[in-house]
């Protein structure tokens, strides 16, 4: 790297978003050279760098590759592992880094499961996270039946929720089993959560499952299982980069597929979104 803003460095290597950094440099938890760093401070490449005490010169000293991928997240996975906490994470379950870290690109709850962004460039999360409030999305619910062979109630198209009306473009029931029925929801921004499950209870029905199938540009593969990723590439790829301002000569060409974590997929076969 050239002399560039250790905000810049950090968030570009996943170690920390703009925001981030710059709160640990208020609180003197980033040093350059042995001395307290200083928010919009430009830093090189022979700096060594320390944040909360440990070296991450050598991270930042990798020329990486920028890779976005997608992950089929299950309900109940959390992001990172916690102190105490064995449980598999979703970090845990991505392909090896040769520095930095994962950064999410969309929200999903712990509680919540389905289509799930990362990238290895915090910045570029951090540009895409501007836009995330107006992202359309598209959703897969699961609900139980009506109780005792009744009708299916009429749903709405809004919901209010903290006071403000929430729309969605798309409520449609689809296919049944014995016991369960899912149904396309969709919206033209992104929905508080909270917004869909208000939606069947107002209607008195019950949720088992909810899914995100779509964000913006990018829709969850039907062949890619849970707890499994793959590289976002072509079509999609082209058009996520662009919202952030990007073009696609922008971003470097994507690895070769090495070793990676279990769920991995590194195909080059075109694979069919979730229908809509």
């Amino acid at each position: 790297m050239g002399e560039e803003r250790i905000q810049k460095v950090l968030a570009s290597h996943g170690i920390g978003s703009r925001r981030q950094v710059e709160d640990w440099i208020r609180e003197g938890r980033i040093q350059v050279n042995g001395q307290p760093a200083t928010i919009g401070q430009t830093v090189k490449r022979s700096d060594r760098i320390r944040v909360d005490g440990r070296d991450v010169s050598r991270e930042l000293s990798v020329r990486q590759s920028l890779r976005v991928i997608v992950y089929h997240k299950p309900g109940g996975e959390m992001l990172r592992q916690r102190g105490g906490d064995d449980r598999a994470s979703v970090v845990s379950r991505l392909p090896s880094l040769r520095a930095g870290r994962w950064v999410p690109v969309n929200a999903l709850g712990f509680d919540e499961g389905g289509l799930l962004i990362l990238t290895n460039e915090g910045s570029l999360a951090t540009q895409l996270a501007r836009h995330g409030h107006a992202m359309p999305v598209e959703y897969r619910v699961r609900v139980l039946q009506p109780r005792g062979g009744e009708s299916w109630p009429e749903l709405a198209k809004s919901v209010r929720i903290d006071g403000k009306d929430v729309v969605f473009s798309a409520v449609e029931r689809l296919e049944s089993a014995a016991t369960n029925t899912w149904f396309r929801i969709a919206a033209e921004r992104t929905i508080p959560r909270g917004a869909i499950r208000a939606l069947f209870d107002d209607a008195g029905l019950k949720i088992s499952r909810i899914l995100l199938v779509r964000w913006g540009p990018v829709g969850l593969a039907r062949d890619l299982p849970r707890s499994r990723s793959r590289d976002l590439e072509g079509a999609e790829l082209d058009e996520l980069l662009s919202l952030a301002g990007r073009t696609k000569r922008s971003a470097t060409p994507k690895p070769s597929a090495g070793k990676v974590r279990r769920g991995a997929r590194a195909t080059g076969r075109k694979r069919k979104p979730i229908a809509r």
